[in-house]
């Protein structure tokens, strides 16, 4: 019976040695530079100059089937650099990861075609889910137009798998990182939501490292 309640005892503080670690740990995230230091190691300069085309890569989209805030600002730095004469073609390029039962490239089209950018220099990549799907995806698209080079826009903290993925599939990269709100966050919902989007960055890393595809 004593050994019952030692051992009770034992869990109990054990669990409450762990809750208030996680509680402290919450804590340095939400009121700390932290997730600043973290970040650092991902980002690339960007390097902008002429290239065979812009590639633009999905960020998702709502239940509405609107743009989610991520690929908005991905779209708007595409447009821009297509307007400033970087390259003739801008291609868009996501399937559908969410299910949301139609492709983030799809969608991305349609905005950009409101936003006055003509149909014929749009070209949508549907099919791919995944980063490194999306180079292969694109790999095919560019044997076809004799393409060697590329503008790539994606978020500031997925720009360096995303640069690695298509150096990987033969591509000569200009990253070209969308507005970069990451390294602008300063307020303790955000630093948590920056956290968890670095902790899935470092693990893609590294798992692309293991699967070969970087």
């Amino acid at each position: 019976m004593n050994k019952e309640r030692s051992l009770s005892r034992r869990i109990i503080s054990a669990c409450n040695l762990i809750l208030w670690l996680a509680f402290f740990i919450i804590l340095a995230i939400a009121y700390t530079p932290l997730t600043r230091y973290m970040l650092k190691p991902l980002l690339v300069k960007e390097d902008i100059r002429k290239a065979d085309v812009i590639v633009v890569l999905g960020g998702g989209i709502d239940e509405g089937r609107y743009l989610s805030l991520v690929s908005s600002h991905r779209l708007l730095r595409g447009t821009q650099l297509y307007f400033e004469g970087k390259a003739k073609k801008i291609l868009l390029s996501g399937g559908d990861p969410g299910k949301a039962g139609v492709a983030e490239a799809m969608v991305m089209a349609q905005e950009a075609r409101r936003l006055n950018i003509p149909e014929q220099d749009i070209i949508i990549e549907k099919h791919s889910n995944r980063t490194h799907e999306q180079a292969g995806e694109i790999k095919k698209i560019a044997k076809s137009q004799r393409w060697e080079n590329l503008l790539l826009v994606t978020s500031y903290s997925h720009m360096k798998r995303s640069l690695m993925a298509f150096e990987r599939a033969g591509f000569k990269v200009y990253p070209a990182p969308a507005d970069p709100y990451e390294k602008y966050v300063d307020d303790p919902i955000g630093r948590l939501r920056l956290f968890k989007l670095i902790i899935y960055e470092y693990g893609g890393i590294v798992y692309y490292k293991i699967r070969g595809w970087i």
